[in-house]
């Protein structure tokens, strides 16, 4: 193998004149046409009607109008018995206009089976470079008018002004959009029928020059409300809005009431029982309202959403044992919770579970805007003095702190879980104090407890409890809850 393709080399530099097949060495181009700065790929194919042994050729171009980017001028190669043409690329750049001859030089292809010469052709390429094509494209996007068909937009179209507004009546669901361009060859769009609803209605309408670039022409279309129904209810006249907020609260569905022989929305909950409306009051103030269509009346509704807990606040007319009452404003509205110690961040109010219809006291920390179950029977366990007596021994101060804390723990727990932190943390940072021959810790005073950590807490058992625990006896330490 090694001798034969020595040979065949040998060949192509021997002046020999015995022909057997036939051959060629081309350069060719997917265009004969170049924009001068533009780059264009050229293939040099060497072929043979029979085998390729080996061949060699030169390659010439005008430098005066080509770069040559890549490839080489000179190539001497041969085959391997297995292929009949090969391909060779070149990429040039066009850096002058006018005709760019490349040009095959001295081609030569030996046969494979022959080891001799074959007749060979060579195949030219010329290329014209040319200019840049500048085309001028037009730059107009202004519209010649804009209307919509029955209304009057203002201010009075000018092409230069880009917003307008329109009120419409308030039973207007579509209205049509009627504009022409200043230059038939730019394109439009945002135009003819456009449906509308009640509230502001944005309607841009797009212009598109030739040349690409676009300008916005905005119509903010207003569909009033209609006159609001006002209806007594009790005492107090309200407005009955017909349009819902975005938001609106979870497990309701829509549905219509009747009032004054027109349909409004309202919102149900099956579980419930429940009827909501939006109302606006005389202070101007917009709320669902819970719906007592027997007696035709209204009392404000307001939930509370944690996570996947969600309850709507009752009004609590009861009492609980070590708990005073006091007022606070949730979500904006003011209720009358339950409350340890004035200063306190955490409450207790009474509610009702959304999604079981369940009534309950729970825990609601001001702070985190968060509620958790609050067990009532509990606390009056622990706050009985036979359950307490052996930790209560430091006086009013403790007592207090206690009853704090218990509010934190309970949520959640239940009695015997309960009096096991309480016994732990009395243990791990109360005094250690004998009597009768048995053994009884006191509670931690606050700075006694301000040695634990949140992990110290973790470990006693309080679990997702400790971060509260840890936080409101930092609290207390820097005089932001008191207890005297």
């Amino acid at each position: 193998m090694k001798n034969k393709i020595l040979l065949l080399l040998g060949l192509l530099l021997l002046p020999l004149n015995v022909f057997a097949a036939s051959g060629s060495i081309k350069a060719s181009a997917s265009s004969s046409k170049v924009t001068i700065g533009n780059t264009i790929t050229v293939k040099v194919t060497v072929s043979s009607t029979d085998t390729l042994g080996s061949w060699r050729y030169g390659l010439s171009y005008d430098k005066s109008k080509l770069s040559l980017i890549s490839g080489d001028t000179s190539i001497v190669d041969y085959g391997d018995g297995t292929y009949k043409s090969k391909t060779y690329s070149y990429k040039f750049k066009a850096i002058a206009t006018g005709s760019a001859k490349i040009t095959i030089d001295n081609p030569k292809i030996a046969d494979w089976n022959s080891e001799a010469y074959i007749q060979t052709s060579a195949g030219n390429l010329t290329l014209t470079v040319k200019e840049v094509v500048i085309v001028n494209y037009s730059s107009d996007n202004n519209l010649k008018s804009l209307s919509i068909e029955g209304f009057d937009i203002t201010p009075v179209f000018n092409k230069n002004t880009l917003e307008y507004s329109v009120t419409l009546k308030p039973t207007t669901t579509s209205i049509k959009v009627n504009a022409t361009l200043s230059d038939s060859k730019a394109k439009l769009s945002g135009v003819g029928d456009v449906e509308v609803k009640e509230g502001t209605n944005q309607i841009n309408v797009v212009v598109t020059a030739e040349n690409g670039t676009s300008k916005t022409y905005v119509i903010n279309a207003v569909v009033p409300e209609k006159d609001p129904i006002e209806h007594k209810f009790g005492e107090e006249t309200y407005n009955i809005l017909r349009k819902l907020p975005e938001t609106i609260p979870v497990n309701f569905n829509n549905a219509t009431l009747k009032f004054d022989n027109e349909e409004v929305p309202c919102l149900q909950n099956q579980t419930l029982n429940l009827t909501l409306i939006y109302l606006r009051n005389s202070k101007n103030e917009e709320n669902f309202y819970i719906y007592d269509e027997k007696n035709d009346k209204v009392t404000l509704y307001n939930q509370i959403d944690n996570n996947e807990l969600s309850v709507y606040i009752l009004n609590d007319t009861g009492s609980i044992k070590g708990l005073h009452k006091t007022t606070l404003k949730i979500n904006g509205q003011e209720v009358v919770p339950y409350q340890i110690k004035s200063g306190s961040k955490d409450y207790v109010i009474k509610a009702r579970n959304v999604s079981t219809g369940k009534e309950n006291l729970y825990v609601y920390d001001q702070d985190n805007k968060t509620i958790s179950l609050f067990n009532q029977e509990d606390i009056n366990y622990l706050l009985d003095n036979s359950n307490l007596y052996k930790m209560l021994l430091v006086g009013l101060g403790a007592l207090l702190l206690v009853l704090l804390l218990i509010v934190i723990i309970s949520a959640n727990n239940n009695i015997p879980r309960i009096k096991g932190i309480i016994n732990r943390i009395s243990e791990k940072y109360g005094k250690k104090i004998e009597w009768n021959g048995d053994v009884y810790y006191t509670f931690p005073t606050v700075e006694e407890l301000s040695k634990a950590s949140v992990q110290d807490f973790r470990n006693l058992g309080l679990g997702f409890r400790d971060v509260r625990v840890y936080d409101t006896t930092q609290k207390i330490l820097r005089h932001e809850v008191d207890l005297k």
